[in-house]
């Protein structure tokens, strides 16, 4: 009786599995019935549009039935390959896929051949390490190969389709106040005004939230109210804010004050960088870090503090969550742009030496959802709905970020990305540390990691 042994049914059954998940990604495979490594292709194809784009990925498939690849556990296994095959596949014009699969239980993992055995070392140990948790071969793959396949984006731009989306903007809307106070000072230097408020008045108030223009000082509160009466010739008087209405100049005293408003409203919890032109939450007096609960209801980390390694009790530096802002007027409505950053200082106040380095290196890790969720912070924060703060009398009064309905989205997943890395659309740690922290101190150069 002729018999199909079980090494043969596993490998039929691998193709099949790997051309369902092919499917199911809105790609077209395409089997070869005589190979000498490569058991067929995947050929692109816009999902929405149903357009080929004349972009393959070659595809040699491993399958394994109920035995386990070398070293599987939950999280990984390694295959090793003949060098006649990694030759083969090295001298390729497409990029080859690797994929690796336990047909019975319909799982399966990818490797891009070429990027692995890129390395001299990997190639001559012939071996691949596979991570189950980044390397499914699934339809959250589809865009990774779509990055393998046409890396400069010349076959493929991602399709808006017919299906309803609410865009987040960095927009949050502002309500200020209806009316002005101003009076007649005798100086026009603002340093003047703050140094004299703090030198000659330190039992009052300070005030922030002023503007000089001409021989007066303007502001949204009563001068009498803070350090600024002391200071003022006369008594205050208040105006109608519309009166600036359709003044181009008076306008941007307006965006002044609204910038100054608005480090007033944090100045409690957050310090101002002059040089920057940012804000950035203040060290606490302990040196400890700080946490808000965030609008995701997680606690967030908004100061933290990084200690040498090799003395674990001394500070290397800090590291503080800022913003920088833009007021727009869009409208006829106030809206107050809101643009996440970082701060470091070397000891909770004053600047690190490497404060460029260290900005430059978590730039180049942020990636879209550490920059959406502390957009999201920031915006509950001024909103004024973390309860574990205390009660804030500001002067503006903040809305919660403006969003957009669409009845058109694109996949998120669908843009660009670094097919070497997997997909990140989960909320980050807060304040992720973006450096390697040498065993030196502040001072020492530190790596960015690759």
């Amino acid at each position: 009786m002729k018999k199909i042994d079980k090494s043969a049914h596993t490998g039929d059954g691998a193709i099949a599995l790997i051309h369902q998940r092919v499917y199911e990604m809105g790609f077209v495979w395409h089997e070869r019935k005589t190979d000498a490594g490569i058991d067929g292709e995947i050929e692109l194809r816009n999902a929405v549009t149903g357009e080929v784009a004349n972009r393959t990925l070659s595809v040699q498939s491993k399958g394994k039935g109920e035995r386990r690849f070398p070293g599987e556990d939950t999280d990984g296994f390694h295959f090793l390959c003949d060098r006649a095959d990694i030759d083969y596949w090295m001298s390729a014009s497409v990029p080859v896929l690797l994929v690796c699969s336990h047909p019975e239980t319909g799982e399966a993992w990818w490797m891009h051949v070429q990027g692995w055995f890129a390395d001299p070392e990997r190639r001559a140990s012939r071996r691949i390490d596979f991570d189950k948790n980044t390397q499914t071969f699934d339809r959250s793959a589809a865009p990774r190969l779509l990055a393998l396949a046409d890396p400069h984006g010349d076959a493929h731009v991602p399709v808006a389709e017919d299906r309803p989306e609410t865009l987040t903007s960095n927009l949050l809307p502002v309500t200020i106040p209806t009316t002005l106070y101003y009076a007649a000072i005798d100086t026009q230097d603002p340093r003047e005004v703050f140094r004299r408020q703090r030198t000659e008045h330190p039992d009052l108030p300070i005030a922030e939230d002023f503007i000089l223009r001409g021989d007066r000082i303007y502001t949204w509160r009563a001068p009498e109210k803070s350090a600024l009466g002391k200071l003022i010739i006369g008594r205050s008087k208040q105006m109608p804010l519309a009166q600036w209405d359709g003044d181009e100049t008076r306008q941007r005293w307006l965006v002044q004050l609204l910038n100054n408003a608005l480090r007033a409203d944090v100045a409690a919890d957050c310090a101002w960088h002059d040089g920057r032109k940012i804000i950035y939450w203040r060290a606490t007096p302990d040196l400890n870090a700080r946490s808000i609960r965030s609008a995701s209801g997680r606690a967030r980390q908004v100061f933290t503090p990084k200690y040498k390694k090799n003395n674990p009790a001394e500070i290397s530096y800090c590291l503080h969550a800022g913003l920088e802002w833009q007021f727009l007027d869009i409208d006829g409505t106030w809206h107050c742009a809101l643009v996440p950053t970082y701060h470091y200082t070397r000891d909770g106040r004053n600047d690190s030496y490497y404060l460029s380095e260290y900005l430059a290196g978590i730039k180049r890790l942020d990636r879209n959802p550490a920059v959406y969720h502390q957009t999201r912070m920031w915006a509950h924060y001024l909103h004024g709905d973390d309860d574990t703060l205390t009660f804030r009398d500001t002067i503006l009064t903040y809305g919660t970020l403006q969003t957009f309905d669409t009845d058109k989205g694109i996949d998120d997943k669908a843009w660009r990305v670094d097919p070497r890395k997997p997909a990140d659309d989960a909320e980050p740690e807060p304040l992720a540390d973006p450096v390697n922290e040498a065993d030196e101190d502040e001072l020492a150069l530190f790596e960015v990691p690759r």
